[in-house]
């Protein structure tokens, strides 16, 4: 049994503006679970090198979402490296909102630790690709992952039967509803 972890935080420099009081999404339709006070502390790039110190210690696996641009943030306290069970995957949107911006991002990194029994090409796990490519989903709320993203992320990271899986920021319920669906198969 292992103890893995998937981390949606709010996205850095965008926490306020999306989630918290007085954000774009404050208030505007139904599902907005990750409005909330304390959004603020993850506009600060401390608090999201810290949860990787925090995740480092407390589970066996992990996988963190974030933006294209806070990749550098997260990569100041990583090392990536095969051997440690560390990767940096990509998820190809491909249906990406166009913004202010010259250059439309389609993709977000996710970075995972597989865990070290995981990891090789002999174990009895299936193997999976570093790249997803999936739709965001256009309901919920901004920064919601669809199911087959949870599905992606459990299978990176070796996801098998009796598992302990910590949810972190379990606004759409959407580890939930793939680790139900997958008890049912």
């Amino acid at each position: 049994m292992a103890r893995l972890c998937i981390a949606d935080p709010p996205y850095l420099g965008r926490a306020v503006r999306w989630y918290g009081p007085g954000g774009c999404g404050n208030g505007r339709g139904e599902g907005q679970a990750d409005n909330h006070p304390e959004a603020s502390i993850w506009d600060d790039p401390e608090r999201h090198r810290q949860l990787v110190v925090d995740l480092e210690s407390s589970f066996d696996g992990w996988a963190i979402a974030m933006s294209v641009h806070s990749l550098s943030t997260y990569l100041r306290v990583i090392e990536t490296d095969s051997r440690n069970g560390i990767r940096v995957c990509v998820w190809d949107k491909g249906n990406a909102v166009t913004s202010g911006n010259r250059i439309t991002n389609v993709w977000e990194p996710v970075v995972v630790r597989v865990p070290q029994d995981r990891k090789g090409w002999k174990s009895e796990l299936e193997r999976t690709t570093d790249v997803l490519h999936c739709a965001a989903p256009r309901k919920n709320f901004v920064g919601s992952k669809p199911l087959e993203w949870t599905n992606w992320a459990l299978d990176l990271m070796g996801y098998k039967e009796g598992d302990e899986v910590t949810d972190l920021f379990h606004g759409s319920g959407a580890v939930t509803r793939a680790l139900s669906q997958m008890r049912m198969f």
